[in-house]
């Protein structure tokens, strides 16, 4: 069986990372086509909501939730939601899939800051390549430091899979 360095892991959630989550970190300008059976504006509270069947395609990724917030930074709210500079904060709930370039990533909760580049899973979360996965109970993505966490907890243990299209010797 093919040994699998710590290193080579941590690249392979990286690269999951960088193309799942929203992939705005190359500045340049994209259209983002929201679709949901219901948009709620919240003035008071800098708060766009999309509920029911959301389904947010952008060049890069496509999003699947059930609900998503988008809280926009106080003084924004004349501005368009869609613009990564005015966003303070996203979440995603409920089935949340997010489809990159063939990988996948799934979670019942998606929180995201635009401004920190942290992007965090939780509720069942799994980054799926092919046959490869890692899940925990709390999966942390630092797209800013080019880092990622896999938390294990009393629900739930870390766990990777890994498959190997041909054996190597040592």
């Amino acid at each position: 069986m093919k040994k699998i360095s710590t290193v080579f892991l941590c690249y392979v959630l990286i690269i999951l990372a960088k193309t799942l989550v929203f992939g705005m970190e190359d500045g340049q300008n994209h259209s983002t086509d929201i679709t949901s059976d219901k948009m709620t504006y919240t003035g008071k509270e800098n708060l766009v909501i999309f509920s029911g069947n959301v389904h947010v395609v952008r060049p890069d990724f496509e999003l699947w939730s059930d609900e998503l917030h988008v809280f926009l930074k106080p003084g924004q709210e004349n501005d368009l939601p869609g613009q990564q500079e005015n966003i303070e904060k996203i979440l995603a709930r409920g089935e949340v899939l997010i489809r990159s370039d063939g990988r996948d990533g799934h979670s019942d909760l998606l929180t995201y800051s635009p401004d920190t580049g942290i992007a965090r899973l939780e509720g069942s979360p799994r980054l799926v390549e092919g046959q490869n996965s890692v899940e925990g109970e709390t999966i942390i993505l630092n797209m800013n430091e080019n880092t990622s966490e896999v938390l294990g907890g009393p629900e739930k243990r870390v766990r990777v899979i890994f498959h190997s299209d041909s054996e190597t010797r040592e």
